[in-house]
């Protein structure tokens, strides 16, 4: 049984192993995030005004197709549109590329343009990058794994502590008796 077990541990340890250092590689830098430019484009100031002052969702879009990227040339393009009320800023996400717009909440205006590395970094970690697959089977997969291996684990640190305790329990048995 024992033996088994260490097996078991092994396989599901090499398996899971690859996901884990994906996970915690992209783990690491999906933390400080805020701390890394190269991350996602820093958040441009535009202007702050009344809801009837801003800029329509329609307007906000065209100036982000306007932007020249080619990931970003239609609705369908278009992965979210975030709007910033504290800075007054429409953000524009494509779909393909990781491509973000930021356009002035007011005039429509383009004020930024750039990489989103964070949203492939996430598409990593969660395993979506490489396939729907990955995500929707690959993940809980890796978490039973990381059950079996955690299981396997315990049960292998125990079982020397316990047959240490009983062989000295069976030693101090022979020198009374």
């Amino acid at each position: 049984m024992y033996k088994g077990i260490r097996n078991v541990h092994k396989w599901a340890g090499l398996v899971a192993c690859l996901f884990l250092m994906v996970i915690s590689f992209t783990g690491f830098f999906l933390a400080i995030k805020g701390k890394l430019d190269w991350m996602r484009p820093k958040t441009q100031t535009g202007t702050v005004a009344s809801v009837d002052q801003l800029a329509s969702v329609g307007t906000v879009m065209d100036s982000a197709f306007g932007a020249g990227f080619v990931e970003l040339k239609s609705v369908e393009d278009i992965d979210r549109l975030e709007f910033h009320a504290e800075d007054g800023v429409w953000k524009v996400l494509s779909k393909e590329g990781y491509r973000e717009v930021q356009v002035d909440g007011v005039t429509a205006e383009v004020l930024s343009k750039g990489q989103r590395n964070d949203q492939m970094f996430e598409d990593l970690h969660d395993l979506s990058y490489f396939a729907k697959f990955w995500h929707e089977w690959g993940l809980p997969i890796v978490g039973i794994l990381l059950f079996c291996l955690s299981l396997s684990g315990i049960v292998m640190f125990f079982v020397p502590v316990f047959r240490r305790m009983k062989f000295k329990k069976e030693q101090a048995k022979k020198s009374v008796g």
